[in-house]
């Protein structure tokens, strides 16, 4: 299985300015759908996997291949891709995704040739003298001289790092952490100049092995935000049992790990990863110090612990979740369509419901085409760059019309209303004095609820796999098999109202998941700011994240819901009075 470090690589190298600079056609788009490919690959989401593959070959096929004999060898690539894809075998697509990228490279470089010599010698040009410079100072023991070169050095190595990284990923991670060492022991109050002698060294060699176009042995560690969210767990609890000192080796290890994940946590907040890179290495220094606020550097971990842990893969349904849609409108066509076959009953044309069932059977059929356009459609527009944002306006969509199902429902659990309800609806049909009215009123039960369902599963689909979502779709039909036979057989015995008040509260969690979960996607991707609230945890089972933006409108929905109960609530109450009253 390719490493998340390797996607990482990728993707630094794909996103490094060098490389958009050099090229004589932008290639951005492809880098950036291979790279989010394998990174939902490794999630198991599929369903985004295929639209990413669509996207990317449709891209391919808009580029000018100018006789290329490299371009062969990504067609190729592409086609082992869409050979596998159906199989949904995480390592053997993200090998075959790692093919596309190095065919990819290999293109790129092709068409816009590199002299990586010459970009060589711009950054020894760059480095050297300042790393002798600080050698200097260094030898010298002068403090403030070695932190002005470090500085010097820092700006230089913030112009020259795309050459190193496009060139040589296990040389810039080892410059990257090298340098964080050195930050942290510069950050120390008691400086030990023979170990901050020792990083300089090691840092020089690390240079001086790149500079000379040498090979570097990797890890091979599967290295994630997942890991520097657990090394930062471990030191602050190592400072939350009054021993700093051993937070300090779990941080260095956070500086080592931290170049194989940057990427990705630049991709997703820019200033998040300004603030790690800088501020990680200041800490563990302050942590090795005498008279350091150790509350307050726990409290600063444990700030980056949550950033980072709100960056993490959005909060997925479950079976469970999946089945309660379809359930619940499902139920309520179900209750449609036994009360016309009830009807027939009384009426003694039962011989006639088969058109009942011809108009939930094209109500069905229209559902499923409906399904087929909106999935193609929403596969295609959420590829890419734009998917995250799609599918948090989705889901948002999805909880206003669930939050209006809701409170329908929840008026419906009355029993009067209930048979008030399908009384309207058996009228509407009866005045016809038409079989065909209501097979028509069956046909429109079905494909409302079926349009409804669409949306909620638009909303879902993207944080779900494929296969829990189809496993919910199934157990949900079975479910609605059992409850179809019980409400056609017992219709004028079953009590309806238990069924409603359970749909409701259902409903209302599940509105309460999918808000947070849509917004937090389009935090993901900036659309909307991220207030922290350090106090409160991160409940994925619930789509509760700690941040305003998120709390605020689930608050308002609990309001609204509230609010919603209060007033049915006194309308029954009002109606009982009533009726009391016209009975005396």
């Amino acid at each position: 299985m390719k490493k998340v470090g390797i996607v990482l690589c990728f993707l630094l190298y794909f996103l490094s300015p060098l490389q958009f600079a050099a090229a004589e056609e932008d290639y951005q788009n492809l880098f950036i759908s291979v790279g989010d490919a394998m990174m939902k690959t490794k999630a198991e989401d599929w369903q985004a996997v295929d639209g990413l593959v669509t996207q990317l070959q449709e891209d391919w096929k808009q580029v000018d291949k100018k006789d290329s004999s490299e371009a062969a060898k990504v067609d190729k690539a592409l086609a082992n891709i869409q050979q596998v894809l159906a199989d949904h075998e995480k390592e053997t697509m993200l090998d075959n995704l790692s093919a596309v990228s190095h065919a990819l490279v290999a293109f790129e470089k092709e068409q816009n040739p590199v002299d990586e010599e010459a970009q060589r010698q711009e950054v020894k040009t760059a480095l050297t003298p300042i790393l002798e410079k600080m050698k200097t100072a260094i030898e010298s023991e002068n403090a403030s001289e070695i932190e002005s070169t470090y500085d010097q050095f820092l700006a230089a190595w913030n112009k020259k790092e795309s050459i190193v990284r496009a060139q040589s990923i296990p040389h810039y991670g080892q410059i990257e952490t090298q340098m964080g060492f050195l930050r942290m022991g510069l950050s120390q109050e008691e400086k030990d100049y023979t170990q901050i002698a020792t990083i300089h060294q090691t840092l020089a060699d690390a240079v001086a092995s790149f500079l000379a176009g040498k090979e570097v042995k990797t890890d091979n560690q599967d290295y994630s935000l997942a890991t520097l969210i657990d090394l930062l767990d471990k030191a602050e609890q190592d400072i939350g049992e009054q021993n700093p000192e051993a937070a300090v080796p779990v941080l260095q290890e956070f500086l080592t790990v931290w170049p194989s994940v940057e990427g990705e946590v630049r991709t997703k907040n820019g200033s998040l990863y300004t603030e790690l890179e800088s501020e990680i290495p200041v800490i563990a220094g302050k942590l090795s110090s005498s008279g350091t606020n150790m509350e307050e550097q726990k409290s600063q971990l444990s700030k980056y612990k949550q950033s980072l842990e709100l960056l993490q893969e959005k909060t997925s349904y479950s079976v469970w979740d999946a089945a309660l849609v379809m359930l619940r409108e499902g139920l309520e066509a179900l209750l449609i369509v036994a009360a016309l076959i009830a009807f027939l009953r009384k009426a003694n044309a039962l011989e006639q419901q088969k058109w009942i069932w011809v108009g939930a059977a094209v109500g069905v059929l229209m559902s499923v085409a409906a399904a087929v356009v909106i999935s193609k459609v929403f596969s295609l527009a959420t590829a890419g760059a734009n998917r995250e944002a799609i599918e948090g306006v989705t889901g948002l969509v999805a909880v206003v019309m669930m939050l209006g199902v809701g409170v329908w429902l929840h008026q419906k659990s009355n029993m009067k209303a209930w048979n008030h309800y399908i009384q309207k609806q058996m009228g509407t049909a009866l005045s016809t004095g038409s079989i065909v009215a209501m097979s028509f009123v069956s046909f429109l039960s079905i494909f409302r609820e079926g349009a409804e369902t669409i949306i909620f599963y638009a909303g879902m689909a993207p944080s779900i796999s494929t296969a829990k979502l189809l496993l919910g779709i199934l157990v949900a039909i079975g479910l609605l098999g059992i409850f179809a036979f019980l409400f056609i057989r017992y219709s004028t015995k079953i009590a309806i109202a238990p069924f409603f008040k359970i749909a409701t509260v259902l409903i209302y969690l599940l509105a309460f998941k999918i808000l947070g979960v849509s917004i937090h996607a389009l935090q993901l991707t900036k659309h909307i700011s991220t207030t922290q609230v350090q106090q409160l945890p991160i409940i994925n089972a619930i789509g509760f994240f700690p941040t305003l933006e998120t709390i605020l409108p689930q608050l308002f929905l609990l309001l609204i819901v509230l609010l919603a109960a209060g007033w049915y609530k006194r309308t029954n109450k009002q109606l009982q009075v009533s009726e009391s009253g016209s009975a005396n």
